[in-house]
């Protein structure tokens, strides 16, 4: 049989982004800036300090950049270290179709591997784009993940893998580069990680190997390609497809390329970037409160009586009601929302267990409803509809319902929500004032990119870090 494998990889192998429509490559440069602002963000954060330490600490060395890391090391571990510090802040691109992450896996192999190779910035950026192209379309093939099995270093670890090959094969010839291509995507199908959804939701720190792992199998698995380790015939749809995919739908992996065997069809289109810290089921929510304070004004945690919240039933499977850290915080609906209401918009750094355990905080906690609404489980996955309902004790009932979160679809992010998060979240890594170079060189993406891209981004990334 014909693996779906065949055709991806042949139009991976094609990849040009120079010719890509200009709104594309856009949305890559936006892509690419979240990515690298979030992982920077991520590694700062006490949480993951000590574990990126001691792997680097552990590295043979190098060429490739681990953020924050002044010394290069070997790509493999820079595609873990980076990788790693993807979900920490639950701040990483999605896509909904998909319902992943392919852009936290892609970036941080396509960085390290160019890195190691001295890949041309062209090479770089058709690496990337193929990536995500491949990935996002096998995700979206999965209809959904098992039960228990989160969606993290899954098929993420093969878009990983496609760009990983892409760089390794950039000097072949395009059918070589494409052969090179098929076989690391059967190779990440097999060795991509199954890991345990529960783990982010019960805030253990091992989620954020998920990425990171994924990643790491992704460069290996283009790398032994590479060097004639190669995969069982249609390991995608024999194996990997219907282990993981809860309706895998195996020619949902080729829609969107052309008769020319290109793609007809870039899925970074149909992407997201997230808006709020926290658990994308939880964004609407977050979305719905801060309607609600624009429509109230200042609201008084104090005055409530009752806050009710009502959800699509597959959202509360990423609940954590009673989390004992910043990482399951971010997976809790009542604490989210207690946050929000008792604070203001929640950043990035809304977790720290002051607030946590703030006694207003917990009042409005014992407060909140949490309610799974079956009319709305028809609108999944095409939307996350969400109603916040709030009870004053002057009788006052106000209610908002939000159908799509910021940062996707019809309320994408602009380019300036898109420049403001990513300036914050660099300020927060590197100090205030600090984001100006990176900005200057990513946004060569969509206009003029410079000959020494990779250079002055590695030097950028081994910047050491304000903590």
């Amino acid at each position: 049989m014909q693996s779906a494998a065949t055709p991806l990889a042949l139009a991976a192998a094609k990849t040009n982004f120079t010719t890509a429509a200009k709104p594309v490559r856009a949305a890559y440069r936006d892509f690419v800036l979240d990515t690298i602002a979030v992982m920077a963000a991520g590694a700062a954060h006490p949480s993951v300090i000590d574990a990126r330490q001691a792997f680097v600490e552990a590295d043979g060395g190098g060429l490739s950049s681990a953020l924050g890391f002044g010394q290069p090391c070997a790509a493999g571990t820079a595609g873990l270290v980076n990788g790693a510090a993807m979900t920490v802040l639950q701040l990483q691109d999605g896509h909904r179709r998909a319902r992943g992450h392919p852009m936290s896996h892609v970036l941080p192999a396509a960085l390290a591997v160019a890195e190691e190779t001295k890949a041309s910035v062209q090479a770089f950026l058709n690496a990337v784009m193929a990536g995500y192209e491949v990935c996002a379309r096998i995700g979206s093939a999965l209809g959904g993940m098992q039960p228990l099995l989160h969606d993290t270093g899954t098929f993420g670890c093969i878009g990983a893998a496609v760009a990983s090959a892409y760089l390794l094969g950039e000097d072949m010839e395009e059918h070589a580069r494409a052969a090179l291509i098929e076989a690391a995507i059967g190779n990440a199908a097999a060795v991509a990680l199954f890991p345990f959804r529960d783990t982010c939701m019960e805030g253990a720190g091992a989620h954020h190997l998920f990425v990171g792992l994924g990643v790491q199998n992704g460069i290996t698995a283009a790398r032994g390609a590479k060097a004639g380790l190669l995969p069982s015939i249609a390991t995608l749809e024999r194996f990997f497809g219907p282990r993981a995919g809860d309706a895998f739908s195996p020619s949902v992996m080729v829609e969107g390329i052309g008769e020319d065997a290109g793609w007809s069809h870039f899925e970074i289109t149909s992407a997201y970037l997230k808006w709020h810290p926290v658990c994308a089921h939880l964004g609407p929510m977050l979305d719905c409160i801060e309607l609600l304070r624009e429509r109230m004004g200042e609201f008084n945690a104090k005055h409530l009586v009752e806050v009710r919240i009502d959800v699509y039933p597959t959202a509360l499977q990423y609940d954590s009601p009673t989390p004992t850290s910043d990482l399951a915080a971010r997976f809790s609906f009542r604490h989210a929302a207690a946050l929000a209401l008792c604070f203001g918009p929640l950043r990035h750094d809304g977790f720290g267990r002051e607030r946590l355990e703030h006694a207003e905080v917990s009042r409005v906690i014992k407060k909140i409803t949490l309610n799974s609404d079956g009319q709305f489980d028809a609108l999944y996955p095409s939307n996350r509809p969400t109603r916040v309902t709030l009870l004053s004790s002057d009788g006052n009932t106000e209610s908002v319902e939000v159908l799509i979160p910021k940062g996707d679809g019809e309320r994408a992010l602009s380019r300036a929500d898109v420049d403001l998060k990513a300036r914050r979240l660099l300020d927060s890594a590197w100090g205030e004032g600090q984001s100006g170079p990176l900005f200057a060189l990513i946004d060569g993406i969509d206009g003029d990119l410079a000959d020494d891209f990779l250079v002055e981004l590695g030097k950028l990334l081994r910047r050491p870090l304000a903590t």
